[in-house]
């Protein structure tokens, strides 16, 4: 059980890398919904967008975030929490960065439906994460201790902004949003699916070959083959 429990004080090399993860991805995803209110004057002088197309753009991006949300808590189940978190912030990371490319509305639209995607996918994995690795008694405090990580990731996005926007434009501020990809890489290498779900797929797999091996000696089967 060394993934979910260990002392009564202490946390596992598993529990910690899980809120390390978890609260550098939810900083991240703050500071990317950041940048795009920081950026939005700057883009609407840029590309000369009126004040309906601008608004559109972040109910695009939180269109994005419920089919990401409800898309990715599914795959999670399916593939693992680990694999699927990995996943998400890729995706939110790689269209953030790609915003510093975008040149008009329509791309920017894309871009932020994707980023949505994964930004919403990835705030419902990490929640799963935290649950699947801690016993119920520190969940609402591990919980609240990642999502310290939000609250960060607004400080360094309002810094950021500051003196990026002034110096070098906006697209060069979604340049930075390309950082998460590092997260991944840290993500696959040092975090593992906890007990309770590499447990659950394995019942899930047996649970299919004895229901096929039902089906193959049911005697509707058994007097159609003879």
């Amino acid at each position: 059980m060394k993934y979910i429990t260990q002392h009564s004080h202490g946390l596992s090399k598993n529990q910690k890398w899980v809120i390390a993860s978890t609260s550098s991805g939810f900083a991240l995803e703050n500071m990317d919904v950041l940048f795009l209110s920081f950026a939005m004057s700057s883009m609407i002088a840029d590309l000369h967008l009126s004040g309906g197309a601008a608004g559109l753009i972040s109910s695009i991006t939180n269109l994005g975030m419920l089919v990401g949300g409800i898309c990715f808590g599914i795959l999670g189940d399916k593939i693992g929490r680990v694999k699927t978190f990995s996943h998400t912030v890729l995706i939110f990371a790689l269209a953030t960065g790609l915003m510093a490319f975008a040149n008009n509305i329509y791309e920017i639209y894309a871009l932020r439906f994707l980023t949505g995607i994964g930004a919403g996918g990835e705030y419902g994995v990490g929640i799963a994460l935290i649950a699947e690795n801690f016993e119920s008694g520190r969940i609402g405090k591990m919980t609240s201790i990642a999502a310290v990580g939000g609250q960060i990731g607004a400080i360094f996005a309002a810094l950021i902004a500051a003196w990026i926007i002034p110096t070098a434009g906006w697209h060069a501020l979604f340049l930075v949003g390309i950082v998460p990809v590092i997260l991944t890489v840290f993500i696959r290498r040092h975090l593992h699916e906890s007990i309770n779900s590499s447990k659950l797929k394995k019942m899930k797999k047996v649970h299919y070959y004895v229901m096929s091996l039902k089906k193959c000696f049911q005697p509707h089967v058994l007097l159609f083959k003879a």
